[in-house]
């Protein structure tokens, strides 16, 4: 068995390739929709707009079009982003985690009986849709997406239309993303009235168990290491785009995300087996969640050239030891993956969502 971990497999050789293209360019059509695309096949329990899923995997499709232009990849980042900019937050509702532009988690016309049947009902609007914001990372994720499409297509138009939108999704930041303090990050609070019900943990580690003290949730509010990740990309990228339209709103976008760095190695850095990490969660504005997850490698995705280097949050002088950890044994599993929550936690099980899967 040991063997068959490490064996080497050939490579691809074009034919395999080029049908493996055709076949993910069909399940992309499959998943397309008149807003933008879903997480899973119409008949799916996920076949429904999400914000953080939409955002991702238009991400992916644009490097996919770098590669292999093609139209049909912009049409659909485009509508996604038209999709979350109509559904962006347009007031307080506690109910559904609404806030003033804050960008979606889950959007339903239909499909949502399994969600309302529950001890404690989503929240459902008068028009009878379901539109869910609990999530701290829609909004910086579909900032990214915003900037990486405009860098991309210099579309100007389209940027005339995004803008105002990307505005009150920095506004939202600003002023509703931090629960108190002189902090900057991005974090989330439940004020959830009853009877209604919703995400209790709203990263991408959103399964009930996935953020756990002594085996109960932690005090909020909750600040995710990647979420900050994922702010500061965004920050850095709109403050290079504001250079050009509007110096003084660039100016104020670089000095957040300069405050954000620096605040996060303060609180964010630890150790773990001799090596810097960073932990997965500051909790109640004090406490750091020092389980060994994979989520600090998204901060290393989260990164931005800058002077023809890639800045992310994560200064350089601990990315070395950040992969070190990450590519240890209790954490990647070499032919497969890296796992999500490390082999020697004792909230560990392989078969669990977000506490060893890979």
């Amino acid at each position: 068995m040991e063997k068959n971990r490490h064996r080497k497999h050939k490579p691809l050789q074009a034919p395999d390739i080029e049908s493996l293209n055709k076949l993910a360019f069909k399940t992309i059509l499959e998943l397309e929709t008149p807003l933008g695309i879903n997480a899973s096949s119409k008949e799916g329990r996920y076949a429904a707009f999400f914000g953080r899923d939409s955002a991702i995997t238009g991400l992916k499709l644009l490097r996919v079009h770098k590669k292999r232009p093609d139209p049909v990849y912009l049409g659909i980042v485009k509508k996604t982003l038209k999709t979350a900019s109509r559904l962006q937050g347009k007031e307080i509702n506690l109910a559904s985690g609404e806030k003033p532009g804050k960008l979606i988690h889950e959007y339903r016309e239909a499909g949502y009986s399994h969600l309302i049947s529950e001890e404690r009902p989503w929240y459902i609007y008068p028009d009878r849709t379901l539109r869910n914001y609990d999530t701290t990372d829609s909004t910086p994720l579909f900032l990214i997406l915003a900037a990486e499409f405009y860098n991309l297509t210099k579309d100007e138009k389209f940027l005339k239309e995004i803008l105002g939108t990307v505005e009150k999704a920095f506004h939202y930041a600003e002023e509703f993303g931090h629960k108190g303090g002189k902090r900057v990050f991005l974090e989330y609070q439940l004020h959830r009235p009853s009877p209604h019900g919703g995400l209790v943990n709203q990263g991408w580690m959103d399964s009930i168990d996935s953020i756990l003290i002594h085996g109960k949730p932690p005090r909020e509010p909750i600040a995710l290491v990647e979420a900050q990740g994922y702010y500061f990309k965004a920050l850095k990228l709109w403050a290079q785009i504001y250079q050009k339209i509007n110096k003084t709103k660039a100016a104020k976008l670089e000095a957040r995300a300069s405050e954000l760095d620096k605040e996060f190695d303060r609180v964010f850095l630890n150790r773990s087996e001799g090596l810097y990490y960073f932990g997965q969660a500051i909790f109640a504005q004090k406490a750091e969640i020092i389980e060994v997850r994979s989520n600090p490698g998204h901060c290393l995705w989260a990164a931005v050239k800058t002077n023809r280097e890639l800045k992310s949050i994560i200064n350089g002088e601990y990315i070395p030891d950040v992969v070190a950890r990450l590519m240890k044994p209790d954490m990647f599993e070499p032919n497969v993956g890296i796992r999500t929550l490390s082999t020697k936690s004792k909230f560990f099980d392989p078969y669990s969502y977000h506490n060893g899967s890979i």
